[in-house]
């Protein structure tokens, strides 16, 4: 009887091997000819995650690989991949960071700050230059102070239905991610970046427009006919965001029950910042206006 597959399909140069305790990783191995030919692609544990091991190896290793086999004449054609040292290849690794705890950031970024970086980051990258390439395919040595300003110029007016509306907001926030990703990647690859951040300094100016705040009369009138059309959670959610200052991600994605210290404080609930990674004790019922917050 044929016994089917046992690991799922690999890129080229990808292996997968044991480990001592049971697990499996993968690792990604030069070919013995290419290395000594001077290859300056390196061998590189690619961890024990398949879907990252499969992206990293096909968007990073291999075009990197192949293009140092053609002599580097296919580093920026559009669909070859993520070529080390462009644009793209930044926000790549910049993407990798967001999952992340460091010392300077306490928790992992929220699916709506994700958004936000990923809009200025497609901004950026698939914006066309005049000979047609994107713009994410320019290597980062490449980038100076001259063309973030240009390009910050060119950003800032979208031409909807033949008028030019300015988005200053949104190209604000593409700039900040810009160089947010170039502070993070270039120390841990100097030798690919210029000394200075191209998109430091750049003076953004924000635009005049007060953001409108609803008032409490607003929020009872929404939650009432949220749960008349059959969405209380909705209701509560938007309650809860308003109480206790908690995001849309924090609501519905990381806020959990627990018993712990209840005890104590019956009335009351543990509230966490988690940007801070703090957390206070809230009371429940509010005895000036005599409402309740639902747990």
């Amino acid at each position: 009887m044929r016994v089917g597959r046992s690991a799922l399909p690999l890129p080229r140069y990808t292996r997968r091997k044991r480990l001592q305790k049971g697990s499996f990783a993968y690792f990604f191995d030069v070919p013995t000819w290419a290395r000594k030919k001077g290859c300056p692609i390196k061998n590189e544990p690619l961890g024990a995650d398949y879907e990252l091991a499969v992206q990293r190896a096909e968007k990073i290793l291999l075009p990197a690989f192949d293009s140092w086999l053609t002599g580097g004449d296919d580093a920026n054609p559009v669909g070859i991949g993520v070529v080390i040292g462009t644009l793209d290849w930044m926000f790549h690794e910049y993407r990798r960071t967001w999952k992340q705890k460091t010392a300077k950031r306490l928790q992992p970024l929220s699916p709506g700050q994700c958004r936000v970086h990923e809009t200025g980051i497609k901004m950026i990258c698939e914006y066309l230059l005049k000979d047609g390439r994107r713009l994410g395919t320019l290597r980062v040595s490449s980038i100076d102070t001259a063309f973030a300003d240009d390009l910050f110029e060119k950003l800032l007016y979208k031409d909807v239905d033949g008028e030019k509306v300015e988005r200053r907001t949104t190209v604000n926030h593409a700039m900040k991610t810009a160089r947010g990703a170039w502070n993070t990647i270039s120390r841990a690859h100097p030798h690919l970046f210029p000394p200075k951040n191209p998109f430091e300094k750049m003076g953004l100016q924000s635009t005049s427009r007060e953001t409108p705040h609803a008032n409490f009369d607003e929020l009872a009138a929404f939650r009432a006919k949220a749960i008349e059309l059959g969405y209380p959670s909705l209701a509560t959610g938007v309650l809860i965001g308003w109480e206790w200052l908690q995001r849309k991600a924090h609501i519905f994605i990381r806020l959990w029950r627990s018993t712990t210290g209840r005890e104590s404080r019956p009335n009351h609930v543990y509230v966490i910042n988690y940007k801070t990674s703090t957390g206070s004790w809230e009371p429940l019922f509010d005895r000036r206006v005599s409402r309740s917050i639902p747990c």
